[in-house]
């Protein structure tokens, strides 16, 4: 299921992930964790103008290596200067003349774009860019596009717990209008590896569930990156998974587990783990 994985790169660029102790990859391991996950069929990427010198770590390696023609995704992260600005100095930045999708990080900066994105779609789609994305976080931003022509493509949280009790009926909607989806934050930025003893207060009210968690993998005697992983790949209407990874060796060890599908039956009781106040799940509102 390689083939169905996205390689997220915010790490490529800035320390990120409440579990990171690694900090930000020096650029001789990213550019074996490119080459790796190029010869493992990963043929997608996932960066942005606002991941540090993310997508100039990737422009460097496509110039080094021409032959690794990967389908990138980046994303529109300011509301200045101009769409088209934005688009070509990411080009720039990739040192590639177009790319696969063109996410907007946000639906205040879509909106915010809104007047000018089909000026931008009639200029620009299939010529610099195929699809238009948005990151969204919440069902309600969900629910505000579904209906909208202009969008191909949705990135949004699916993991352990932001999971099918919480999604399903928003992004069967999707589904039905065509729209592309594709899941982030499979390991909460790093939470479900984090000790449960050693977690802020702010995590009390989820401790329960992400015991279970703990316990199911125990349990079933599989790792919690394979439970998270493999949940996501094996739901039909996620189209693909993206994975951000601090050191090759993490690549290595996620791509060991992806042919190692978990049971329906752990399928089933992650399912039904529920979080009653969701925004315990977006990583945007946790303390600092």
């Amino acid at each position: 299921m390689s083939n169905k994985l996205i390689l997220g790169t915010v790490q490529f660029g800035l320390k990120y992930g409440i579990n990171n102790t690694h900090g930000k990859i020096g650029d001789k391991e990213i550019n074996e964790i490119l080459k790796y996950a190029y010869q493992r069929k990963i043929d997608n990427i996932d960066t942005s103008a606002a991941y540090g010198d993310a997508e100039k770590k990737i422009g460097n390696f496509i110039v080094k290596n021409p032959n690794n023609t990967f389908k990138i995704t980046t994303k529109i992260s300011y509301n200045q200067p101009s769409l088209e600005k934005q688009l070509l100095k990411s080009l720039d930045n990739l040192n590639v003349e177009k790319i696969d999708c063109l996410f907007f990080h946000s639906l205040s900066l879509y909106n915010y774009f809104l007047q000018d994105i089909p000026l931008l779609i009639k200029k620009y789609k299939g010529i610099k860019f195929n699809e238009i994305g948005v990151s969204l976080y919440t069902n309600d931003e969900i629910s505000t596009i579904v209906n909208d022509d202009l969008i191909d493509r949705i990135q949004l949280p699916f993991n352990l717990l932001d999971n099918s009790s919480q999604r399903k009926n928003v992004l069967l909607d999707l589904k039905l209008k065509g729209k592309k989806i594709d899941a982030r934050s499979v390991f909460l930025q790093g939470l479900f590896f984090k000790p449960i003893d050693l977690l802020p207060i702010y995590f009390n009210p989820i401790k329960k569930q992400l015991t279970v968690i703990k316990e199911l993998a125990e349990d079933q005697n599989i790792s919690i990156e394979n439970m998270a992983i493999n949940y996501a790949l094996q739901k039909d209407y996620i189209d693909r998974v993206l994975i951000g990874v601090d050191t090759l060796e993490q690549l290595k060890s996620n791509l060991s587990i992806i042919d190692k599908p978990i049971s329906i039956e752990t399928v089933n009781t992650i399912d039904n783990i529920f979080i009653k106040d969701s925004e315990l799940l977006n990583p945007s509102k946790w303390p600092k």
